[in-house]
C-alpha cells in the first residue's frame, strides 16, 4: 500500500491508496469496501511482471479489499491466504466482546457485532464492520480463493464452524527460526512474562498466582493495562518490571529464564512468544485456551493450566519446579526444531503452492529456491 513511511522501491508505482479511516470521507468510505485503485494497479503490476505461479494474500481487507481476487482469477493464478486473526469469522477479528472471548458471529448472524458495539463500542463503526463483512462476503473472499492457511487447528475449527469449506482448510503453523538461535544452558531463576500488557493477556491472574509464591517474576512489554500492573506490583520484592525489550535484549531475557509464561485469557493463535521461548530450549507455561495447548506439550516441554484460573497457575509453577528442567529444556528445543522450524514450515508451504498449480504446471522456480 502507499504509505509515506514506505522506503524507497521499484514498485513503488504500482503501490494503491487504503481508506483513510481516520477523516473517513465518503470517497474513503467506499474505499474501504471496494478498492478499485489497488485492482488497476494490480492489473498493471501484472502487465509488467510476467508469468506468476501464485497469489499469497494475507491482511488485504479494508485495504487492498476483494477488489482484487477477480483480476487473480481472470490471469489464472492460484490463491492463497494466511488467516492471521479471525477476519473470516468475526467482523472486528478478534472474536472478542467486552473483554472477553465471543463466539456469536461463528454460530449467529454478524448483526451480533452492531447489536453489542464491538468496534470501540460505537454504533456507527460496528456497522461499517459488519456490513464490510457481508460485502467482502459477496465479493468472493472466500469463493474466489483457493486455500487458506490457518496458524493452529483451534482456528482451522473455527472458520469451520463459520462456514469456510473444510477442503480449503489447512494448518500451518508460525515459524521461528532455529537455525538463528542456539539452546542456553542452565537458567538465573526467574520467570519471564513478554508481549503486551493487557487484562486479556492475563498479567492479572499471572500476578496473583505469583504475589505470595516465592517465584521471581520478570516483566517486558508494554500495553494499555502497564499502569494498573504498576499500582499492582508497587511493594512486591518478587516481581519487577523491566519496560518494553526488543532484540538482542529480549533474547538474553528468554534465554536466561527459568520459564516463559504465556498465561493469556482469549483465542491466542499461534503466539511467536511460545515459539520464541521454545526455540531457545525454555520450558513454556501456558493456558489452556486457543491454539496455545497444540504448542506446549504438558508435561514434556511445560505445563497447561486453565486460563484465568490463578490456583490453577500456581499448580502448574509447582509442578515446574518439581520437574526435571534440562530434560523440559531438551524437549522444548527439538520441538521446535521439528515442528516450527523455518526450514519444515518452507518445505510445507512451498508443496501447498504446488499442490494448487493447474493440471500439468509446476513451480520449477520454487523447487530450487
Amino acid at each position: 500500500m502507499a504509505n509515506h513511511a514506505n522506503r524507497p522501491s521499484q514498485w513503488s508505482r504500482y503501490f494503491p491508496r487504503g481508506a483513510d479511516t481516520g477523516t473517513a470521507p465518503v470517497r474513503d468510505t467506499l474505499r474501504y469496501f471496494f478498492n478499485a485503485e489497488a485492482r488497476d494497479k494490480l492489473r498493471q503490476l501484472l502487465d509488467h511482471a510476467g508469468h506468476v505461479d501464485v497469489a499469497h494474500l494475507h491482511i488485504y481487507h479494508g485495504k487492498q479489499t476483494p477488489a482484487i481476487l477477480p483480476v487473480l482469477r481472470e490471469r489464472g493464478i492460484p490463491i492463497v491466504q494466511s488467516l492471521h486473526e479471525y477476519k473470516l469469522a468475526c467482523p472486528v477479528y478478534t472474536m472478542q466482546r467486552d473483554g472477553k472471548p465471543c463466539d456469536l458471529c461463528v454460530r449467529g448472524s454478524v448483526l451480533n457485532c452492531v447489536r453489542h458495539r464491538c468496534k470501540d463500542a460505537s454504533l456507527a463503526r460496528s456497522a461499517v464492520m459488519a456490513a464490510e463483512r457481508v460485502t467482502s462476503r459477496i465479493l468472493g473472499d472466500v469463493r474466489l480463493v483457493d486455500r487458506f492457511f490457518c496458524v493452529s487447528d483451534f482456528q482451522r475449527q473455527i472458520m469451520a464452524r463459520a462456514g469456510i469449506p473444510k477442503d480449503k482448510l489447512h494448518t500451518l503453523h508460525n515459524f521461528v527460526d532455529t537455525d538463528a538461535t542456539a539452546s542456553a544452558p542452565g537458567h538465573d531463576g526467574y520467570l519471564l512474562y513478554f508481549g503486551r500488557i493487557e487484562t486479556l493477556k492475563g498479567v492479572a491472574t499471572l500476578l496473583q498466582a505469583v504475589t505470595h509464591s516465592g517465584h521471581q517474576l520478570r516483566g517486558a512489554g508494554d500495553g494499555a493495562w502497564r499502569a494498573q500492573m504498576q499500582s499492582l506490583i508497587a511493594g512486591l520484592a518478587n516481581v519487577t518490571y523491566l519496560g518494553f525489550q526488543q532484540g538482542e535484549a529480549l533474547r538474553r531475557l528468554v534465554g536466561r529464564a527459568k520459564a516463559v509464561i504465556v498465561p493469556s485469557e482469549w483465542n491466542e493463535n499461534c503466539p511467536m512468544s511460545v515459539l520464541e521461548a521454545k526455540a531457545l530450549g525454555r520450558p513454556v507455561i501456558g493456558a489452556r485456551i486457543g491454539g496455545i495447548p497444540e504448542l506446549v506439550r504438558d508435561g514434556r516441554d511445560g505445563f497447561l493450566f486453565e486460563a484465568g484460573d490463578a490456583a490453577d497457575l500456581a499448580r502448574a509453577l509447582a509442578a515446574l519446579d518439581q520437574a526435571d528442567h534440562a530434560r523440559l529444556s531438551r524437549n522444548a528445543r527439538k520441538d521446535a526444531k521439528a515442528r516450527f522450524s523455518h526450514k519444515v514450515y518452507l518445505a510445507t508451504l512451498f508443496q501447498h503452492y504446488q499442490d494448487i498449480q493447474p493440471a500439468g504446471a509446476a513451480c520449477g522456480r520454487l523447487q530450487t529456491a
